[in-house]
C-alpha cells in the first residue's frame, strides 16, 4: 500500500470516510491537513501526498519536511535548468534568475557551483 491510501483507509476503518454515495461521510471535506511525522520523505513523495488530499475534498494540505529533502529537490531542478539553458531552452535570464532563487533556497549547496 502506498502512503497515499493509508491515509483515506485509515479513515475508512474509523468510519470517517464513506465510499457509498448515499449517506457518504468525508471528513477531509473542507478541512486543511497538516502531516506531521515524516520530515524524512522526499518532495516528490509529500506532493503525491497533498494532491491526494485534494482529491479527497480537503480544502488544503501542508507536510512539515526536513531542509534536507527539499534542498535534495532543488539542486535537481537546478541542475535541470542548467541542462535546459545549455540545450537553448526557454530565455536564458529567466531560466537563470530561477536558478539564482532556488540556490539562494538552497544556501548556495554543491549544484549551485557550476554555471552553463
Amino acid at each position: 500500500m502506498t502512503w497515499v491510501h493509508a491515509i483515506p483507509l485509515y479513515a475508512i476503518k474509523q468510519g470517517l470516510l464513506t465510499v457509498e454515495k448515499k449517506g457518504k461521510k468525508n471528513i477531509f471535506s473542507g478541512r486543511i491537513l497538516e502531516i506531521e511525522g515524516l520530515p524524512d520523505l522526499k518532495v516528490e513523495q509529500a506532493f503525491e501526498l497533498t494532491d491526494a488530499s485534494a482529491e479527497r475534498s480537503a480544502a488544503g494540505c501542508t507536510i512539515k519536511l526536513n531542509k534536507e529533502p527539499i534542498v535534495e529537490y532543488l539542486n535537481s531542478n537546478i541542475v535541470l535548468l542548467k541542462w535546459m539553458i545549455a540545450e537553448g531552452y526557454g530565455d536564458r535570464r529567466t531560466l537563470e534568475r530561477r536558478i539564482q532563487g532556488m540556490e539562494k533556497m538552497a544556501g548556495g549547496s554543491a549544484a549551485a557551483g557550476s554555471r552553463c
